[in-house]
């Protein structure tokens, strides 16, 4: 009986890391798409600050072996709702920790607006960006984290080069808009 789930286990563990058939992000190198084009200003949470508004923010990234999203606190600052959610999207691309793998570090933010509770990202993915489909579902998992922590976020519509795609990198299906779970 032991002997089975030794076998279980160790068929489950070669299943894992053979779904990560792409390549690694690297935590190193310029980080890409932190000045959003096309983005639709929203009204200033505080007019009277000249230097933005700061906030603790939680950003999910991949563990070193890219089996799980792990998340920590960054502090971003920004002047309106439109700038908090590229400068969140920034936060996406780097990590200060070598042990956590920012998945998102090589795919550029092209644009982001919110209207009526929907955020939509418009993204452009180079051939060294794309991950297997184990790296694509952290991907998305921690574009989902990291963005539905605020309240007025309730839909995520995810667009490649301005296009609604049936995949983010060939591998998931992704949905129009994601929902909270």
């Amino acid at each position: 009986m032991k002997k089975r789930i030794y076998v279980a286990i160790a068929i489950c563990a070669i299943s894992i890391l053979a779904i990560g058939c792409g390549s690694k992000p690297t935590s190193t190198g310029p980080v890409q798409g932190s000045d959003p084009v096309n983005t639709t200003p929203a009204p200033t949470a505080n007019p009277s600050e000249e230097n933005g508004e700061s906030q603790e923010i939680e950003v999910f990234y991949a563990d070193d072996q890219l089996l799980q999203v792990e998340q920590r606190k960054k502090e971003i600052t920004f002047k309106d709702d439109s700038e908090k959610y590229s400068k969140t999207y920034a936060a996406l691309q780097s990590s200060d920790q070598t042990e956590l793998i920012p998945l998102w570090s090589n795919i550029e933010l092209l644009s982001a607006t919110f209207d009526q509770g929907k955020l939509t990202l418009d993204v452009h993915i180079p051939d060294e960006a794309r991950l297997g489909s184990g790296g694509e579902l952290l991907a998305i998992d921690a574009l989902k984290g990291t963005f539905f922590q605020f309240d007025e976020v309730t839909r995520i519509d995810l667009l490649v080069d301005g296009d609604a795609t049936d995949s983010l990198m060939g591998h998931v299906e992704l949905e129009h808009p994601l929902t909270r779970e």
